[in-house]
């Protein structure tokens, strides 16, 4: 079958065949174009079910318990750090919770933080182990009321979700008048992904949406916002677990050429022995991460970006 069958753009609406073009071909899915917008995008023919209730692991699990909170918070800080120059407190929803560690570092620098998760063992962890207010089910299923949160999150997610501009209306009834929406993807128009192309650590079947910064701000402003703020962002911890992971695995088993298969308790494991250097050290690190994020983002330098977007006043 065609990669073009039931071919949508999930940005401008674009249904017209004719109108999409082959941007890279992997060997388990190929990348197009939608020649109205710009949008690059897993075709929906290739898309695989992927089943995130069960996203991760107990291996996984094991290892997140295993790591080094504070260097997590740490991480996140930058973050809360970001938004409180735009709004500096108030009600906090981040969709797609993840492990937890944002959302508890918001709610330690003083926001009323909650939020939604729909992996089970993520979910477990969050509110279990970090003891937050996260609901365990599907955001499109949850019936939210309007006009009630200062500022929406949603870190790493939105490149996961087959009907993008859906969540994307649905933050907006979400929040205040006048209020944020604060998210970050891969982004696919970066330095580091026009270089390495189809070869990009951000690139797999999991990550079926491509925003460059033109169609991210498509998306938005042609759904209720306003962009305040695009920047880059460089995540030392997905480059170590993504980038220097896989060259080491491949040096080691001499497989250069060869797709190698990484699991993700290897890949937090990985991480995990940088957090289990001597205290001073880790300091040191982490004062010197802050440095190189912060230059990075100031030349913009990285294969994510950060979106700050404001509702838009009726």
């Amino acid at each position: 079958m065609d990669y073009k069958s039931n071919i949508h753009c999930e940005v401008c609406g674009n249904k017209d065949v004719d109108k999409f073009s082959l941007k890279y071909t992997r060997a388990d899915f190929q990348v197009t174009d939608c020649d109205v917008c710009g949008f690059s995008f897993i075709p929906q023919f290739y898309r695989k079910q992927i089943p995130y209730e069960n996203y991760r692991d107990d291996e996984v699990l094991k290892s997140v318990r295993a790591g080094n909170n504070y260097i997590k918070f740490r991480r996140h800080k930058l973050r809360i750090k970001l938004i409180k120059k735009f709004q500096k407190t108030g009600k906090l929803y981040d969709v797609g919770v993840g492990w937890g560690h944002f959302l508890h570092t918001a709610q330690v620098l003083g926001f009323e933080a909650s939020g939604v998760e729909i992996s089970e063992l993520m979910h477990h962890y969050a509110t279990t182990d970090l003891k937050l207010n996260v609901v365990h089910d599907d955001f499109y299923n949850l019936e939210l009321p309007e006009n009630n949160w200062d500022v929406v999150t949603m870190w790493d997610v939105l490149e996961h979700i087959s009907e993008p501009q859906k969540a994307v209306k649905k933050i907006n009834k979400m929040l205040k008048k006048d209020g944020f929406f604060v998210l970050q993807v891969p982004q696919i128009d970066s330095k580091v992904a026009k270089k390495q192309k189809q070869n990009w650590s951000m690139m797999s079947i999991e990550h079926i949406n491509y925003f460059s910064k033109k169609t991210i701000k498509t998306l938005l402003e042609d759904n209720g916002f306003e962009i305040v703020k695009i920047k880059s962002s460089y995540e030392l911890k997905l480059f170590l677990m993504f980038t220097v992971l896989p060259w080491l695995k491949r040096k080691k088993t001499k497989k250069q050429d060869e797709k190698i298969t990484i699991t993700n308790a290897e890949r937090q494991n990985f991480f995990n022995k940088f957090t289990k250097l001597p205290k001073f050290v880790i300091w040191l690190g982490l004062l010197a991460h802050d440095i190189v994020y912060k230059f990075m983002s100031a030349i913009n330098y990285g294969e994510e970006m950060i979106v700050v977007a404001q509702k838009k006043t009726e």
